[in-house]
């Protein structure tokens, strides 16, 4: 098969390098095309303002970009980048993607920009902080990837969160997005120049415990795949 794949991390990311290496060695064609430095909540933003899109081939069926995530799906599908892309992946992202987080990852709108354009998408994620045991969940990601393809049609790309242990289960949770309230600190530095400096510190998310969410299975070192709408809804009175 022949995959697309990118990021927010960035192309020097363990996470793309791992879930590429394991892709490829699984007999599929993979072309990466990653974000040149991190950006992560980047969201489903594009270059619009520059009005291009800057890419560059660094080796065979590998290329950097210069602009977002979506950026990267982009060039390829507009067909900048020659390859027939049968399907999209985005990750392994660096942290978990549950619930709320779906809203302002790079990582998941990767895989949403693919689906808007009709082509099976899955976005991985790597739940828990460093030490990350990458190759597990490469491995498990490759070994699993026709088994979750099943599960797409054309109204949704699929978000994955593995749990970050060495020894994962053989089977996925199908779960439904959590609630995740943010409580960022915020300090502010002011200056003689007439900017001020808007320091992010301690950002943590407080996530809903809810019965068959994506939260609850990586909490229970199960993996977790959500089937995530692409379109807007309006929430019926």
């Amino acid at each position: 098969m022949n995959i697309l794949a990118s990021n927010d991390d960035g192309y020097q990311s363990e996470g793309i390098i791992s879930l590429v290496s394991a892709l490829r060695a699984l007999g599929h064609r993979v072309l990466m095309v990653s974000p040149d430095r991190e950006r992560s909540g980047a969201s489903h933003s594009m270059s619009l303002a520059a009005g291009y899109i800057d890419v560059k081939e660094i080796a065979a069926d590998t290329w950097i970009c210069r602009g977002t995530p979506v950026d990267c799906i982009i060039a390829v599908l507009s067909g900048g980048v020659k390859f027939r892309v049968d399907a999209v992946v985005s990750g392994i992202n660096a942290g978990c993607n549950l619930g709320t987080d779906i809203i302002f990852s790079g990582t998941a709108a990767a895989a949403r920009e693919g689906a808007l354009h009709g082509i099976p998408s899955i976005a991985f994620s790597l739940a828990g902080s460093p030490k990350y045991f990458w190759d597990a969940a490469a491995s498990w990601s490759a070994s699993h990837f026709d088994k979750l393809m099943e599960f797409w049609d054309d109204e949704i790309f699929i978000n994955v969160n593995i749990p970050n242990i060495k020894d994962l289960p053989d089977e996925a949770l199908i779960t439904f997005p959590s609630r995740r309230r943010y409580t960022d600190n915020i300090t502010i530095e002011f200056s003689e120049t007439g900017w001020s400096r808007l320091n992010f510190n301690n950002m943590k998310a407080e996530t809903a415990y809810e019965s068959g969410s994506d939260n609850e299975a990586v909490n229970q070192n199960t993996v977790s795949a959500s089937l995530v709408y692409i379109h807007p809804m309006v929430k019926k009175q």
